[in-house]
């Protein structure tokens, strides 16, 4: 028979009632569903907190370190760039100094080329003029020297010998000259003027026709002996009287002939111009 709920005892009630076990929010998957990512969110949000506070605390120290060197640095580019601008202007002022001097020494030399033109040709002028000035001279070289000697018979000697017409009244002056080289012994040259450069020609042809009348035996050439000097026979030689830029020029092509062995000395004006030779002109 079945149990009659009004008969039944409040225990005997209980027993017939199902109890359900109670749940609690995180079993609940709707709960859990809705409450899941604003958990994760929170979780994140800390973490990245903790990171920024971390990283800021780690970054000052490194900020300022990196600043401070990065300052030493910048100082550093300062002063390089100070000591590249100073070379710079010390170079500068070096190559502007530099191209001044070269300038001045361009200048210089142009100078000195021009100074030594004009010398040159101050050189040639005076030569020439000293040339012009001994227009009516000869030279008579190797005549020997006496005390008491009397140069101007010693020309009109000379002048009978080699058959030139000329008086005492033709001649200027005599004189003997030093010599160019005090430890020779050769006599002192002797330097005639004569009236006009014409005689002085005329005087230095007949010599030179003289001598050569006689080439084939030396020992009849102008000598001492042929003009009354007594003692041992020595040539004699007569020349136009040079300027000493002359003479030098002779010598030199003299020595110069010598060493090539020539038997010949010539010269020319022009290239198109008669060859002339050296030992014909001065002897």
């Amino acid at each position: 028979m079945p149990n009659d709920p009004a008969t039944q005892t409040p225990s005997g009630h209980q027993d017939n009632i199902t109890r359900r076990k109670k749940t609690t929010t995180t079993d609940d998957p709707d709960y859990s569903q809705i409450d899941a990512p604003v958990t994760s969110r929170i979780v994140t949000n800390n973490v990245q907190r903790e990171v920024k506070e971390l990283m800021k605390h780690l970054n000052e120290p490194l900020a300022n370190y990196v600043n401070k060197e990065l300052k030493t640095i910048k100082d550093e580019i300062v002063q390089v760039k100070e000591s590249m601008t100073f070379i710079n202007n010390q170079y500068e002022e070096m190559r502007a100094g530099l191209a001044e001097r070269n300038s001045q020494i361009h200048d210089i030399e142009k100078e000195n080329e021009e100074l030594k033109n004009a010398v040159k040709d101050l050189t040639t002028k005076v030569n020439l003029m000293e040339q012009h000035s001994r227009s009516c001279n000869v030279e008579i070289q190797c005549v020997p020297e006496f005390k008491s000697e009397n140069l101007v018979s010693t020309v009109m000697n000379i002048s009978k010998v080699i058959s030139f017409e000329l008086t005492e009244s033709n001649i200027h002056n005599t004189t003997r000259i030093a010599k160019q080289n005090p430890t020779s012994t050769r006599p002192k040259s002797i330097i005639v003027q004569f009236s006009s450069p014409k005689i002085r020609d005329g005087f230095l042809a007949a010599s030179i026709k003289f001598n050569k009348s006689k080439s084939n035996d030396n020992s009849k050439k102008l000598n001492s002996s042929l003009i009354g000097i007594a003692g041992k026979k020595e040539s004699i030689y007569i020349t136009e009287h040079l300027s000493p830029g002359n003479k030098a020029i002779h010598a030199a092509a003299r020595k110069r002939g010598k060493e090539l062995s020539y038997k010949r000395h010539t010269f020319q004006h022009r290239q198109t111009s008669q060859t002339t030779s050296l030992r014909d002109f001065f002897y």
